[in-house]
């Protein structure tokens, strides 16, 4: 007899993948903050150098496929087709091996060339061998997610990534902590020996991460099974060829890979472009920057390595929040896409005016605290051992968070836009938004006065761009009126007063009481929140649909009812 499974809601769905992206972030956040101190900014060169080639590699092999397998599996399972979800699996662990081998073996191929003449850092060539095992097991462990995905049980998926974060902080600590072991006791101080070895290690706790993550996934797929009994499979229908499948999960995975593609390809070049341009501008105006930064360590020699790690500390910072809305947006597409099939024009509205509104709800507080307090955040997190640190990233920080918010949208508006069947419209608008960054970063990067600055501001064109030409097509073909004053207005207005909070605190209490710079940064966050939440009640900026989306949101919901807080 059939079993009856618990499907999670969209919502309960939604919710365990924001919880386990925030653990994730913590933990991320954790260990790049005691590697960063460890190895310093040379070293951080180094390691960003390696992982911005990773990363568009590691995502052009499995782009599509994920989508792919889960949606498949999803309409299979919705027909009790159950011999057609085994063999979806199969199928596709076979084809993410075959992938995933030949990005690994495509990054190995690249590396010497990549480091030697566009990143003009041959020292990285290591640093990059020790990453590049990592496509090959994500490949994999991307297909039993898919599945899992598919199923709609997303605990597995949440759980393999905290596991992968977890695994990652253990063994790059680890390692990084025994690579300096061995610098020492090895007489090693040659910075073009010394850093490489070090970044290597720290690495190496990236690749040990996706293992433990795909062990786990292995572990639990053997103990569960496939999540359908044997009487199940004997009266579903007979599974279609391994031949039929490929090609559905091809043909469903070619549009994802086509935007992918666009996106990482840019990326690549945009990383080629900045270090390269960053050689340019250290080789003619190297008195200029020094002067520009005095914080810069003594004995730094490799000085566009360095200033590329310093942009990689607050890349770090600024992604944080964005990871998080990613993963709203992606729960919002099957609700949307059901609403558009229907033509509900009532949800339509609500749920792109809920997805925009989170997103600004979360973005605008997050990155104005991060821009009036960008010191003294670099100062808690980096200053205890790598003193340079917060003078050198502050800069680029406030740059950062006064535009954070537009980090934020971006994939949100993506995945709306592919909801309703426009997924053409961001690959073309981000395609030439990045050609318009890649343009920018060659002019402003390369000259002295602005150095990695110039990469700073050619991102935010980039998102600028893309966020303003998504949204005009969104509004244009679901000709839904956004209420800006509820989505935009009431979050930005609450957000200066949290701002302003933030930064007359820190002045207050810096001035008035004897506490360290750290303590004093944290009573500044928390009472920027404090008054952050006491504005948005005053105004009246959440909706009882924001509140629902909340740990215990229907008690939480009766309650602001009654205080007649909610809009």
């Amino acid at each position: 007899m059939a079993k009856e499974r618990k499907n999670q809601t969209l919502l309960s769905g939604a919710l365990i993948l924001v919880v386990a992206t925030i653990i994730v972030k913590i933990i991320s956040a954790i260990y790049k903050i005691p590697v960063t101190n460890f190895i310093g900014g040379t070293g951080m060169g180094y390691y960003t150098t390696a992982y911005k080639i990773y990363l568009p590699i590691w995502s052009i092999s499995m782009a599509g496929l994920p989508v792919a397998v889960s949606k498949l599996i999803s309409e299979n399972m919705a027909l009790k087709k159950y011999n057609n979800v085994k063999s979806i699996f199969k199928v596709s662990l076979k084809a993410f091996l075959v992938t995933g081998t030949a990005g690994t073996v495509l990054l190995a191929a690249i590396a010497y060339p990549y480091c030697k003449y566009i990143a003009k850092a041959p020292e990285a060539l290591p640093v990059i061998l020790c990453i590049a095992p990592a496509i090959l097991v994500c490949c994999i462990m991307s297909a039993y997610r898919g599945y899992y995905e598919g199923m709609r049980n997303m605990i597995p998926t949440a759980i393999s990534q905290v596991v992968e974060s977890l695994v990652k902080l253990v063994f790059g600590l680890s390692f990084t902590y025994l690579a300096i072991k061995y610098c020492a006791s090895h007489g090693i101080t040659k910075p073009e020996v010394m850093y490489p070895i070090e970044a290597s290690a720290a690495i190496l706790g990236v690749t040990a991460g996706t293992v433990g993550s795909q062990l786990y996934l292995f572990i639990k797929m053997k103990i569960s099974g496939y999540g359908f009994t044997e009487e199940e499979l004997y009266l579903a229908p007979q599974a279609e060829s391994d031949k039929a499948i490929l090609k559905s999960l091809i043909a469903l995975a070619i549009p994802i890979v086509f935007t992918s593609l666009i996106s990482n390809v840019a990326t690549l070049i945009d990383a080629a472009t900045v270090q390269n341009r960053l050689a340019v501008a250290v080789a003619s105006g190297e008195d200029i920057i020094r002067k520009m930064y005095p914080f810069i360590p003594k004995g730094t020699d490799k000085l566009n390595v360095y200033l590329y790690g310093c942009f990689d500390v607050d890349e770090t910072l600024r992604n944080m929040v964005p990871q998080i809305t990613l993963t709203l947006g992606v729960s919002s597409l099957p609700a949307l896409a059901q609403y558009w099939a229907v033509n509900d024009r009532k949800n339509i509205k609500l749920s792109i005016e809920s997805v925009l509104r989170i997103c600004m709800l979360i973005a605008m507080p997050a990155g104005i605290g991060m821009a009036v307090l960008s010191q003294p955040i670099l100062q808690l997190l980096y200053g205890g051992k790598q003193p340079d640190i917060p003078y050198m990233c502050s800069d680029i920080l406030v740059i950062f968070g006064f535009s954070l918010f537009l980090y934020a949208l971006s994939s949100p508006i993506t995945t709306l836009l592919q909801a309703i069947g426009k997924a053409k419209i961001p690959a073309i608008s981000f395609g030439c938004a990045c050609a318009v960054k890649i343009i920018l970063n060659y002019i402003l990067v390369g000259i002295p006065q602005f150095n990695i600055k110039g990469a700073a501001i050619s991102t935010v064109a980039c998102y600028s761009i893309s966020v303003v030409v998504n949204l005009i097509f969104l509004i244009k073909y679901t000709k839904v009126k956004i209420n800006f004053v509820s989505v935009a207005i009431k979050p930005i207005i609450a957000s200066v007063f949290s701002g302003v909070a933030a930064w007359g605190t820190y002045k207050l209490v810096a001035q008035r009481i004897s506490l360290s710079a750290n303590i004093t940064t944290c009573i500044a966050i928390a009472s920027a929140g404090i008054i952050y939440v006491i504005a948005l009640l005053i105004l009246k900026a959440l909706s009882k649909e924001d509140i629902l989306m909340l740990p215990a949101g229907e008690k939480i919901a009766k309650v602001l009812e009654k205080l007649h807080v909610l809009g």
